[in-house]
């Protein structure tokens, strides 16, 4: 979900190395990749990084499953199927997959704290992308839950700290 924090959590190498037994991980960020493809294409329109920077970061999570050497993270809004197949795959692979969804109270919480962060200097979200995203993200929620070998459901809305709510390592489900 944009303006969840998510990109503060997954950016946090002790956040997720405390989550994992992995010792060292690739992060990838879709923010920093559109940041430096921006850099180097100018010229081109917003709408084309972006796409230019998702099919980087499909890439790097294919040649990551495939080598099978390395553990990673990828942050998404999963606004799209595209990672279903992908974790699948990494499963199989052999990764342990550590699912982590933030939440927030409504789309409203959404769309303002993406107007407080681009207030702050950081990149814009239209509100009515946030909007489409909102049901398709909560959508995908259970199958991603479900598929990974450990999963963790944050709440993060507003007036609250960041708080566990679902923890779930294999059958083992315990609510916070």
């Amino acid at each position: 979900i944009n303006g969840s924090g998510k990109s503060t959590f997954a950016q946090s190498a002790a956040t997720l190395g405390a989550l994992t037994d992995a010792s060292d991980f690739e992060i990838i960020n879709p923010d920093l990749v559109t940041r430096e493809l921006s850099v180097q294409h100018g010229a081109l329109p917003l709408d084309a990084v972006n796409r230019l920077a998702a099919d980087e970061c499909e890439r790097r999570v294919d040649e990551l499953i495939r080598h099978a050497n390395r553990s990673f993270a990828i942050e998404t809004v999963l606004s799209t199927d595209k990672y279903i197949a992908r974790a699948r795959r990494a499963k199989a692979a052999g990764f342990q997959i550590l699912f982590v969804y933030m939440l927030l109270s409504s789309v409203e919480e959404a769309i303002e704290r993406v107007r407080i962060r681009v207030a702050n200097g950081g990149h814009d979200v239209p509100a009515a992308k946030i909007r489409a995203r909102w049901p398709k993200s909560r959508q995908r929620l259970p199958v991603f839950f479900w598929q990974a070998t450990r999963s963790l459901v944050f709440f993060n809305g507003k007036g609250s700290r960041v708080r566990l709510v679902a923890d779930r390592m294999g059958a083992l489900l315990t609510f916070h």
